[in-house]
Parts: C-alpha cells; structure tokens; sequence
C-alpha cells in the first residue's frame, strides 16, 4: 500500500520538499520507484549496492525528501549525493579495514527539548567526513570507527550541530540537539528571544537577504518595500538618488504630529527627535542607528523582520509605537578555511524624463509673444537678433546635463571563516564607493568585522565587533534646480573659453528692475568643500548557558563609540560674495564636529516546559542604556586667498561658537509568557517597565504591554486531509511607546549666551533661565489593536493574509502655550492624540511548478490601506493652523484639524479660467463665485496620502537561471503640482519654462486654456485647487537576472576549489508612470543604476 503528498518549494534545494509518504512492507526498490514519481526524482544505483530485496514500513507526514530517504535506507552501506537536475546517486562507502577498527559506537539522537527521537540525523567522522552513518526510525545509530578518528559529527535540518568526543563510555549513548534559534521557516526573528511561527501572535514580515538582494543588490531598504505594503520609504523630491540624504521611513502610516527634518550632524550622530515617526532598528540584538543600517553591507545581511503590531513589538515598550525592524546577520560557519568574495559593479544614469522644458528657439519665441521685444525699440530688437544669431549658429544649451555624470559604482566583500563546532570565527573587509549623478558627490564606505563564537557543553559565547567609516561629499555645482531654470540661449563659456560669473542683467520689460543671472558653473573653478564624515567602533558581546535543557540564562553587553565631523568651504570668488566689497567678509567655512558614547547592558532568562500537549515559554529581561553626545559648531568668514583653505585662516568669526550635549539613560525590565496546546491554540502576555531620564522627575516606570492569541485552524480535525494547507487567526491588544525625544525636554535649563559679560562688583557671570521644566511629562501612549487571518491552499500553492490595525497614540509631546505672566511662550506638555488605522493585504500564488522542466513561476500582490485622524491638538498647533491658513503662495502648508485626516490639503477652490477675462474665478465658503482670494475661503480638498499603496512581484526560476520583478503603486492621493505653479504661471521671462507654458495659457484666440495668459514677471498666482491633482503612480522598481554556477557541472570550478559562484544582473528604479507630471528631484536628480554582481564562495 502506498499513499503520498507532495509540497512544493524551491527547486534549487529540492532535497528539502515537504512530502507525505506512507508505505506498508514494500520492497526497498519499489519503494524508491513509488519516491521517485512523486516527487519527480531520478534514482541512479546499482543494485549491487543495496539490499532492494529489504520489506520497508514508513508512515511521516510533511518531512522533507532527504529526511524520508534516509529512514527509507536506514543502514544500507551507501551515500547519498543530490546532483542537479533532481538526479540522486547512491555511491558505495569506502570499506573500512576490519585491523584499523578501535571502536564500536552506538546511542541515539534526541531532541534536547521534547526528548522525542530523532530519525534521519547524520553522524560522520570528524577527519573522514565521506564516512558515516544515519539514525534509524527510532533515532538509533551503530558506527564503526577506524583509527585516527577524534570525534564525531551529529546533524540535523533545523538544529544545533554537536560534536561527540571518542572518550569514555561508546555504547548507548544519548545524544541531545538543539532546535536552531536561527531557522528563519521555524521561527519569528524578534532581536531578543526567538519565537516559534506556530505560537506567535503578532504581526511580522520576514525576509532572507539573498531575496532582498536579487531585487535591489545596492538598498535592501528599497527591495524590503516589495515585500510589505505597509513599509514605505518617503520619497524626497528634493534629495532625490543623493547619496549623502538619510532616507526617511513610514511603517504603517505616522503616530507623531508635526514632525521636521534633521540636519546632517544630527543624522550622522543617530540624533532623530526631529524624526518621531522613526521605526527602531535592531541589529544583531541591540538598537543601532539608520547610519549604520543604511551603510551595512548586503553581503552580511542573513534576514530583516518587520514587527509591527502590538505583541510582536511590546517587548520594546517605550521605542516600539513606530514598529521595529530586526537586522540579522549571518553566523560564521564550520568547517576548513571559507572564503567568499562578493562584488558589484554599477552604472547609475540621471532620469530626466519628468523635465520638459523649451529648448533655445521655444524661449525665444515664448519671449517675444510675451511682449518682451518692442519692435519700435531699437535696444530690445538688437537683443532679440543677438540671441537669434546665436540660435542659428546652433546654440542651445541643455543646461540639466552640466552639473551630471553617468558614474560607476563598486563594492566589493571579502571574508574569511571556519573553524569547529566549538569555536568558529569570521573575519570581514568590506568597501564601497558610491558616485553620485551629480558630479564630485559621492559616498564612500569601509567596514571591517570580527565574529567569534564558542560553543562548548553549556555554553555559548559569541563577539561581534564592527568598525566602519563613512565619508560623503556633496556637489560643488550647487542646487539642481538653478540649472532648470537657465535660458538654453546662453553660452556656457566666453569666446575665450572661460566661465563667464555673470552670463547679463536680463531685462524683463519696461519699468522693471533686470534680473541678474549668473552662471553656476564659475563655483566650480575654485575650491570648495562640502562633507560629511563617520567613524564608530561597535562591540557586541553575549554569554549564554543552558543551566538545563530548559533552562537558559543570557547576559549582553555593547559599546558604541563615534566621530562625527562636517565642512563646508566656499571660496571668496564664489558668486555668493559678487555684491561682497570688503575682502575680509569674503570666503566662509563652516565646521561642526560632534562625538557619540552609548553602552548597553541586559540580563535574560528563557524557560521552556513541555507537557503533554502542553508548551510554556516563560522570558524575562532587564536592560540599562546610556547614550551621550556632544558637538560644536563654527563658522567663520574672510579668506580672502584661494590657497587659504583651512578654518584656521579665517579672518573673524562670523558668529559666536554653539554646540549642544546631551546625556540620556534608561532602565527597563520585561517579562513575557506564551501557552500553546496541542499546536493549536496560542496566547502570549508581555510586560515591560521602563524609566528613562528625558522625561519628568514624577513620571516614573511606564508600564507598555500586550496580550495576543492565534488560533492555527488548519490544525483541526475538521480541515485534516482538506485542501486547505493553513488558516490561522490572530489578533492582539497593546500598549507601546514612541522613541526620539530630545533629551532634556522635562528640565528647566539655563543659558550663560545672554549674559557673557563680567559684572563690575563680582567675577561670576550670570545665568539666564531658557524654559520651564514639567515634572510630570511623560511618554506618548499607543494603543495598538490588531487582528489578521492567513490562509493557504492546494499545498501552500495558493496564500492569502490580510490584517487590520487599530492605533490610537494619546498624550502627544507638543508644544502648548503658557499665560504672559508665566514669562515664557511655550513648554512641552502631554497633549494629543491621533488615530491611525489601516488594512494590509498580501496574494501570493505559486503558478507554474514543473518539476520534470524545473520550472517554477511565483507571483505576488500586496496592497495597504491606511488612514491617519487628529483626535487632538494643543493650542500651540492651533496658532500654526492660524499662520498656514493665511498662506498665500507656494504649496498648501499642513493645517491640523480635530476629527480629519493628519494629511488633507486645505486650499481655496478654483472653478478654473474665465473664458472671457482670463482671470480665475474661486468659490467662496458660502459658494458664491469670486476672483478674488481669500484665505477665509480654504477648505480641505483632499487628502496627500494615498488610499492604497503595494507592490506587485514576480519570481520566475529555471534550471539555474532566476528573472524577477518589482513594481510598487500607489492610488488616489492628492497632489499640489507646483511645477504648473514654478515652471507656467508665476515663472519671470528671465527664466526658462516648461513647455506647456506655450500653448496652454489664455489669450483671446485661446479662451479655453487651462492656465493665465504670458506676463513678463510672472503672475502672482495664489495656491488653489486648480493646482491639485489626483495621483496613481506605477513604479517599475527592479528586475534581475541571475544564474548559478554548478561546480559539479563545470570541472574547471572544482579545479579552483570553488564550492559555489554565482552571477546576478540588476536594474533599479527603472522607469514611473504617473497621471500628473511634475519635475522630480529639485535639488539632486533621481537616477536609474544598472548592477552586476558576482558572488563566489572557496573551499
């Protein structure tokens, strides 16, 4: 009798496919006949070899193939050798000597916690490691050892190796294995205790590097994006692909109101209270800085998770309402000497495409309908012929291509490890140069780790240490945009060949002040400096003991040292000085450097009990942190020589010296218990207390919790046997924190900078109180509900999960306005609270899956909604609320209403042009028509955020080649296009338009336009909804192809004692297709990178 399932998985590893086999004493030929069919396998021996003649009785569910075939041939004298193209050969052991043998061993292989048998596990000889042998349906194993042999190697998939010392007692022994904490399939990778999939509660997505890095092999930041709808990175018109600009993140949409930019400094000193909706980043266990992530290397990355609801995050408390990312990375492995090598070599290409300006005769011509050229002015005639001749003679400057470069870019990996299974070590050189679109930016990187960890009986000790420094140089050639803006009728150079400073004193009609336009090319003949610089040392140390097997005690320490530094030069013949007169105030510098020391110290605890159908995990822990920093900033004015380029030859300070410090500490304590019964039913409690000196002397230890449950329906009797391969529901309830608070907000401070002067009758100086303490500030609260339901069919062919959230963030750290008498405007108190809310769904489906072909097609579709309402503001925020609603110009300013939406767009309505004046015509409040505006007349218009954002993936492997692709999308936001504003209608003459600024302007023989008629300075066009534009946007993000090498196939490869080599060739950020078109990338251009990578591993 034969029954058999199969589940499908990668095909690159299908030695590891779930299969349900069951047999009732069948010959062993037979029986590989009947594996063979099901699982699309070949089976290459002699019969010579085993004995086919042997009756087999196997009853496994959900086991890999290689776990079946090895209790299928138990003791059969042969090796098992999994070839490519689903070929397994049986190759005969060597035969041992009978006169060599010394010992006879036998035992059996147990699982350290369950205590159940472990059939399938393999025992080898530590010198000889082609010999060896498997355990038996009953985890029992016999081996006969020859002389020389010091030890034995157990494995197993999915747990702890162990070695097993040839002293002592050889017969019955017991040989225990640990589960791995680190098998990404079995568990939840959350930066402190590993939980098992089957009893975790809470929210997460995780992804192996080698899946981010076959997206995007430069940003894994990027790649994570196609793999959770609810992570997005903010795009920066402004930034840009700027290499040096710190990306900022949304997880599930914003908990913080009125959030600011950080400077470089503070970004570079891991400084982000001007960032509150910043998610916490864990590497390795310990919270790091969005510097280090950003600049760690690809190659090192072995998984990211995404926590994101309330039990998956509450073991952070206090740093978790944004949700988590956890960084792991990758373990040194055993064995001889490792080295792999990893490089990648990149072009990245400017995208102009959303730029759509006249060229040189467009301008012309666009000046002259203007009115710009009076043809009884005999000054403005020879001005237009001038430029007319130029154009005939063939100039038009494309004046976008001046500042930029098609760079490469590289960065190269080199490691080194091995050693046993008590001691392994890894040794890591990392380096990376990358250019920027802009010429002379770039950001280069050097890294270099040191991983040991000792593995012997009881314990576990493991080192990290990381060193790596930064250093980023931004463009001489200035602002992007001042080159979008330069009229394509100008020459680049004089007739001599030089940069002209100043290209003329353009004329924008009569009775008007001429625009003076320079050339931003003249900077770049003389010295300038504008960078950044990094330096941090990082030690991670953990000592672990397993007391019992149940049982384990962990203590953790890291030290976190920093250098921060950054210059700025600009020489005295910069055109920043052109109106300076005096040589002593020309040429500046500014220099600010700033150092970090932060220490981290826990104590852990993990308990597990098992009983019966019952599971307890019991966790505990206690952390103290410290973080300190300090910088200061200088600036200084007078170089008056261009070979004067150190701050030490300024003439004067331009402003007195300023810098800050800060000293923040924290204390917390956790505890967390989690049940499961019989695989089903699971509930998790967590508990965390935290005190921390940033907020007020009476608040004391903030409790943060959680509770959650799933119930793994696909578990039950009722859905055994069905087509339904999982179905699990979960949901959760907790209280979190939110990070990022400056460091003395609770003090009362005071300031010498006003009082620096002695005093006649006493030697002490005077101090100046700044602002008022509050003692009773606290942390914002949030609330985190949460329920989601998975589910799969057909053998996990076909996935579905979608999830809902529920957060309310309460007592919001804002600023609130005191009485005049108090003295002092503001102080920072607990007021308001905001809503956030949202859905995330994911589909996943596994379309083709042709094993005889080896072909497999993967394709994916997430999507997430969210939303984002005020509940309540302070009265400092309604104030500002007041001052943007009377804004006039540029893009809507944000106005923060109690029960709407944190992102609509308040403005004036617009009914578009009166066909017959020309002018716009707005609705009032009251909806009467008016062409006059008014800011009383502002109403919310929509909503900037989008309604559904996702991404949508495809996998495609055959044989050794892989082809896959990522698009992200977003629907139904709001946009302000201010190029219709900048580039159309309030643009002067002197510069250079968009090209729709020709044909859809209003004239009486186009009264249908969409935009005002041509004025020579520009209209004076207040902000309205006429500016607002509905936004769908398809990304085309990334598509690789790769291919893997078989050493086995190609001899030569053997010859270079190359265990694995393989080649991927990626291109990112390739193209956007969007329903508005507004130019992108106003101070730093977006870019498109082509990418090559090799990766290669000797043995």
């Amino acid at each position: 009798m034969f029954v058999g399932s199969v589940r499908a998985d990668n095909d690159d590893d299908y030695k590891n496919t779930k299969i349900t086999f069951r047999v009732e004493k069948m010959r062993l030929d037979k029986v590989l006949d009947s594996l063979a069919v099901q699982t699309k396998v070949q089976f290459f021996y002699n019969h010579a070899q085993i004995d086919v003649q042997k009756l087999i009785t196997i009853d496994v569910k959900n086991q890999t193939l290689s776990y079946v075939l090895a209790i299928i041939l138990g003791d059969q004298p042969v090796d098992v050798e999994y070839q490519m193209n689903r070929v397994i050969v049986f190759k005969s052991r060597p035969k041992v000597d009978p006169k060599a043998l010394v010992h006879k061993v036998s035992g059996k292989v147990i699982d350290a916690t369950t205590k159940e048998s472990l059939p399938g596990a393999s025992i080898v000889l530590k010198e000889r490691p082609a010999m060896g042998v498997v355990t038996d349906i009953n985890g029992k194993f016999f081996i006969e050892v020859p002389e020389g042999i010091s030890a034995l190697q157990v494995s197993f998939v999915g747990y702890e190796n162990e070695e097993l010392a040839l002293t002592g007692k050889l017969t019955d022994i017991e040989i225990k294995l640990s589960p791995k904490a680190e098998e990404l399939g079995d568990v939840v990778v959350t930066g402190m205790a590993p939980r098992k999939v089957e009893s975790f509660s809470g929210s997460y997505v995780s992804v192996k590097g080698e899946e981010l890095k076959k997206l995007n092999p430069t940003n894994i930041l990027k790649a994570l994006q196609i793999f959770d709808p609810s992570f997005r990175i903010v795009e920066n018109n402004k930034a840009g692909s700027n290499p040096n600009a710190m990306p900022e993140f949304r997880l599930r949409g914003d908990v913080q109101l009125n959030p600011s930019g950080a400077n470089d400094l503070q970004m570079l000193m891991g400084d982000y209270s001007n960032r509150p909706n910043m998610p916490l980043f864990i590497l390795d266990g310990f919270k790091t800085t969005l510097q280090r992530i950003v600049d760690l290397d690809p190659e090192r990355v072995e998984s990211v998770t995404i926590l994101k609801d309330a039990s998956a995050t509450a073991i952070y408390g206090s740093e978790a309402a944004n949700g988590v990312l956890v960084f792991e990375t990758k373990k040194p492995l055993t064995g001889a000497i490792n080295i792999s090598y990893s490089m990648n070599m990149g072009v990245t290409t400017p995208d102009l495409t959303d730029y759509n300006l006249m060229n040189a005769e467009e301008k012309l011509d666009y000046e002259l309908r203007a009115g710009l050229f009076r043809p009884t002015d005999a000054d403005d005639m020879n001005y237009y012929n001038h430029y007319k001749q130029e154009i005939l003679r063939g100039v038009d400057t494309y004046w976008l291509s001046k500042p930029l470069q098609t760079p490469v870019t590289h960065r190269h990996s080199l490691s080194m490890e091995g050693g046993d299974e008590a001691l392994r070590y890894s040794l890591g050189v990392n380096y990376s140069s990358e250019p920027g679109v802009m010429k002379e930016s770039d950001r280069t990187s050097m890294g270099l780790s040191l991983n040991l960890q000792y593995r012997r009986k009881k314990w576990n000790i493991g080192n990290q240490l990381s060193l790596s420094n930064t250093k980023g140089n931004n463009s001489p050639y200035g602002i992007f945009s001042t080159y979008t803006r330069l009229n394509p009728y100008y020459r680049v150079k004089d007739e001599d060949g030089n940069y002209t400073k100043l290209i003329e004193h353009k004329g924008v009609g009569a009775g008007t002040q001429r625009v003076m336009v320079t050339n931003p090319l003249y900077n770049v003949q003389f010295p300038y400096k504008d960078l950044t610089e990094n330096f941090s040392v990082t030690d991670n140390l953990s000592i672990e003991c397993a007391i019992k097997e149940n049982l384990r005690v962990n203590v953790a320490a890291s030290l976190t040292k920093g250098t921060a530094r950054s210059e700025k030069f600009k020489s005295m013949n910069h055109t920043d000085f052109t109106d300076e007169k005096d040589l002593t105030k020309k040429g500046s510098y500014d220099k600010s450097t700033g150092e970090t020391f932060s220490w981290s110290l826990n104590a852990s605890i993990n308990y597990n009990l098992t009983l019966g159908k019952h599971l307890i995990s019991m966790f505990g822990r206690w952390n103290v942190d410290e973080n300190k920093s300090n910088n200061i900033s200088l600036s200084s004015l007078g170089f008056p020589n261009d070979n004067m380029t150190d701050f030490l030859f300024a003439f004067e300070m331009k402003e007195r010296v300023n810098g800050s410090e800060s000293t923040s500490r924290a204390v917390g304590v956790i505890g967390q218990v989690s049940y499961m019964y019989d695989m089903r039913y699971s509930m998790d409690f967590s508990i965390r207390g935290d005190l921390s000196s940033q907020f007020g002397s009476n608040t004391g230890m903030a409790p943060f919790w959680s509770i959650g449950a799933r119930w793994n329906m696909h578990k039950e009797k009722w859905l055994e046997n069905s087509f339904v391969s999982n179905l699990v529901l979960r949901g959760s309830y907790g209280v979190t924190g939110s990070q990022s608070y400056e460091p003395y907000q609770a003090t009362e401070m005071y300031s010498f900078s006003d009082l620096m002067f002695p005093y006649p009758a006493t030697d002490v100086l005077g101090a100046q109180l700044k602002g008022i303490g509050n003692p009773d500030l606290g942390w914002s609260k949030t609330k985190n509900r949460s329920v989601a339901l998975e589910w799969s069919f057909f053998q996990n062919r076909l996935n579905f999960s979608a999830s809902y959230y529920n957060n309310l963030t309460e007592n919001l750290l804002l600023q609130y306005t005191l009485a005049p008498s108090v003295g002092f405007n503001t102080m920072t108190m607990n007021v308001g609270s905001v809503l956030n809310e949202g859905i995330d769904l994911d589909v996943s489906g596994l379309i083709i899956n042709d094993y005889e072909h080896q072909i497999q097609w993967t394709v994916g579709v997430n999507g997430a909604h969210n939303r984002n309402v005020v509940k309540k503001i302070s009265n400092v925020l309604k104030t500002m609320n007041e001052k943007n609603r009377e804004a006039k110009f540029d893009e809507p300013l944000p106005i923060y209403e109690e029960g709407k939406s944190l992102n609509q767009v308040f403005t004036v309505r617009s009914l578009g042009i009166d066909p017959a004046t020309g002018q716009e015509v707005y609705l009032k409040r009251n909806g009467e028509k008016t062409f006059v505006w008014d800011a009383v007349d502002k109403v919310p218009m929509g909503d900037s955020q989008p309604k559904w954002n996702g991404s949508i993936s495809s996998s495609f492997l055959y044989k050794s080649w892989s082809v896959n692709l990522g698009f992200t999308y977003s629907l139904g936001a709001r946009t302000y296009n201010q190029t219709l504003v900048d580039k159309i209608e309030n643009s002067s003459v002197a510069y250079n338009l968009d090209r729709r600024a020709i044909k859809a302007r209003w004239s009486r023989d186009n009264r249908d336009a969409k935009y005002k008629s041509i004025k020579l300075i520009g209209n004076s066009t207040p902000q309205s909804s006429r500016f607002l534009q509905k936004e769908n946007k398809l990304t085309f993000s990334s598509i690789s192809v790769g291919y893997r090498f078989d050493p086995k196939r190609f001899k030569f490869l053997q010859a270079c004692r190359v265990g694995s080599l393989s080649l991927n060739a990626a291109m990112n950020d390739i193209a956007v297709i969007s329903t508005i078109r507004q130019e992108r990338g106003l101070e730093y251009p977006f870019a498109r990178s082509f990418n090559l990578s090799l990766s290669v591993l000797f043995n």
